[in-house]
């Protein structure tokens, strides 16, 4: 079987499994069960805090075949698809990669069409600030008025860099870095599922080292425990 590094492997899945952004998920959750989705999320905050998962999990929650949920499934093919990083309305597209003009009004093109399998189209753009200034200005029409069909979720780590424009038109979120006790228990519950043996004050140590970073932490974890069972 194909080694699988843990960050990977212990992405979070659910809402409940995202780490340290409580007051954001529950307010995501009240959201989706009041039926007050907004079309554009602005998703801010240092690297590795959960701002891509959690907009994959809201992906899931809009096109779970159960129907749009504050507790999607997880196990649908729309779930699983997602998960996977196949299903082919939920598109993630990294800004540094995709920035120019072109590339955006493509996006702006694709959303006029109707889903091919889900529910709902949801774009996620990670590193949106690396967009050209031609870029946004492309898509500052549709976040104004999207189609029905359609979610963006915008991810930064530099939002004083995105024009206020786009922030205006966006429901933005802050995620703050994980509290070190939180990224301790994480790791614990990593350690225990992949029988580690690692003692506290060592994954204390990881997660300082990790600055608030869960994902960073996790790196280090797996660095460590590299060909070894105990510390």
């Amino acid at each position: 079987m194909t080694y699988q590094v843990i960050p990977r492997k212990y992405r979070p899945r659910l809402f409940e499994d995202i780490v340290g952004q409580n007051p954001i998920v529950q307010t995501i959750q009240g959201a989706i069960r009041s039926e007050r989705i907004a079309h554009a999320f602005l998703f801010t905050g240092p690297h590795g805090v959960g701002k891509t998962s959690t907009a994959r999990v809201l992906a899931k929650a809009l096109n779970c075949e159960q129907g749009i949920s504050d507790s999607p499934c997880g196990n649908c093919e729309s779930c699983l698809r997602i998960a996977q990083g196949v299903d082919l309305d939920v598109r993630e597209i990294n800004g540094a990669d995709n920035r120019g003009v072109d590339e955006i009004r493509n996006i702006i093109e694709e959303c006029r069409l109707s889903p091919t399998s889900s529910r709902l189209r949801v774009y996620i753009i990670d590193e949106v600030h690396q967009l050209t200034d031609a870029a946004f200005n492309a898509l500052l029409k549709t976040l104004e008025e999207p189609p029905p069909h359609v979610h963006f979720i915008l991810a930064t780590t530099q939002p004083s860099d995105i024009p206020s424009t786009i922030q205006s038109r966006c429901q933005r979120y802050d995620f703050r870095p994980v509290q070190i006790r939180d990224v301790v228990e994480r790791l614990q519950t990593i350690c225990s599922k992949e029988k580690i043996k690692a003692e506290e004050v060592v994954l204390y140590r990881l997660a300082t080292r990790a600055d608030g970073s869960l994902r960073d932490s996790q790196k280090l974890l797996d660095q460590r425990c590299f060909g070894r069972n105990k510390y």
